[in-house]
């Protein structure tokens, strides 16, 4: 008699904060799976656009877990793998659409191969005909993140399934076991490079990574978090850096990676700067951390000589970053340029030109210079304004920079101390369960 063996249990983790708009769209296309998952969970990480009352109303089928706040992707993501037993988890954005077989592909990726601990899918953008998503790679020295074929128009030219460096997050499935072995997501990730840092972990402990197209959804990339907002770029260098410290050689990041890193940024505009400031200030800050992480999750330790040119590295990169912050000779150039002059008539034919000019600049004295020069007046004077409240907005902006590096400081060390206490707990709890044993 011939066995069936059933699919493996597949669940759905749905990461959401202020997605209200992409949600009815997201689930309507879970509903309509050719494999349904077993659960799915609505995680909200403290929405304030009604995303919750309006999957409780409109989707009761679909399990919710409120966070309460925001605590990042793979804080919010930890809450529901905690508790969840399916030996598939698919992490999913609510700005994705899956097409029909998108779980039973991502399935089948998984029961193809014991050895394949993280599949991801085939993204494209809204439309449907230009790829967003074929797989991932990271650039070195820098941990630049790319994506292969993305902007091509799709022509099935990455149709094969491959080995890859990551997939993306938005859409991603793994293995059960793979996180008993290695554990959940790092939650000192708050958002952009925690997907790369497991796909790196699940690699080094012998898994494969795999680009499954035929596990396909349309992404509406960054729906939530705008790309080159100040926040955006603060979170996704802050993540590019702590992976990089955790996972490149030590003499790479002591080398080429603080070289690269320095030209680079010079070449940033001051909006980026100011964000990368924050990050390298937040990741100096948490280097302690991160030297433990990088242990915990498998890396070479860095020997203490490694450790400190990192430290003495990343000094350089703030001084470097707030050197070029702001371009006061720009607002000496405006001001220079504001200032309007009466301009002398001029011409090519001496003759010609003086008998004219004479007669001008009479006739301009008598017809219009008391008008014009009225002007001149009046528009130097706003000049002058615009130029003295650009210097104030420029000190405030200054101000506020060194604000937000204080909040850094502050928030790195508040969570140093939280994290003593939740081990103090752990420790308490343990010894009382010993004491009642």
């Amino acid at each position: 008699m011939l066995t069936v063996t059933p699919p493996p249990t597949l669940s759905v983790i749905l990461l959401n904060w202020n997605g209200r708009a992409y949600l009815e769209q997201c689930l309507y296309a879970l509903a309509g799976q050719s494999q349904p998952a077993s659960r799915v969970m609505l995680v909200d990480n403290g929405s304030t656009d009604g995303s919750v009352e309006f999957v409780r109303e409109h989707f009761p089928w679909v399990k919710i877990r409120d966070n309460g706040g925001n605590i990042g992707f793979a804080a919010g993501n930890n809450v529901a793998l905690r508790e969840d037993d399916a030996e598939i988890t698919v992490l999913l954005n609510p700005d994705v659409i899956l097409y029909p077989d998108c779980l039973a592909a991502l399935s089948e990726a998984l029961a193809e191969d014991p050895r394949i601990g993280i599949a991801g899918c085939r993204l494209l953008y809204p439309g449907g005909d230009i790829i967003q998503h074929a797989g991932g790679f990271l650039t070195h020295p820098q941990a630049m993140p790319g994506h292969y074929g993305i902007g091509e128009r799709d022509e099935r030219q990455h149709n094969m399934p491959r080995d890859v460096e990551y997939v993306i997050g938005a859409a991603m499935a793994i293995r059960r076991s793979l996180l008993d072995e290695i554990g959940l997501l790092d939650e000192g990730f708050f958002l952009y490079f925690e997907d790369t840092d497991i796909c790196r972990r699940a690699r080094r402990a012998g898994y494969r990574v795999v680009y499954w197209p035929a596990a396909t959804g349309i992404h509406i990339e960054s729906a939530t978090a705008i790309k080159g907002s100040f926040a955006y770029l603060q979170r996704f260098h802050s993540g590019r850096w702590r992976y990089l410290l955790k996972h490149f050689p030590a003499e790479e990041i002591a080398g080429p990676t603080l070289e690269a890193e320095a030209k680079w940024l010079d070449r940033l505009n001051p909006a980026e700067r100011r964000a990368v400031t924050l990050a390298y200030l937040a990741t100096q800050r948490g280097l302690p951390e991160i030297w433990v992480a990088r242990e915990r999750d498998g890396g070479d330790p860095l020997p203490p000589e490694a450790q400190a040119a990192v430290d003495q590295g990343m000094t350089g990169l703030i001084a470097r970053a707030r050197s070029a912050e702001f371009d006061q000779s720009g607002l000496e150039r405006l001001a220079e340029a504001g200032v309007l002059r009466e301009q002398p008539f001029i011409s090519n034919i001496p003759l010609v030109g003086a008998i004219i000019a004479g007669f001008r600049s009479a006739w301009n004295n008598v017809a219009s210079r008391w008008y014009v020069n009225h002007l001149m007046t009046q528009q130097n004077n706003f000049n002058r304004m615009t130029v003295a409240q650009l210097e104030q907005y420029e000190a405030e902006l200054r101000g506020q920079m060194e604000l937000l590096e204080e909040q850094v400081v502050l928030t790195v060390e508040l969570r140093r101390r939280v994290e003593k206490l939740q081990a103090h707990v752990t420790e308490l709890r343990r010894q009382m369960n010993h004491r009642q044993g």
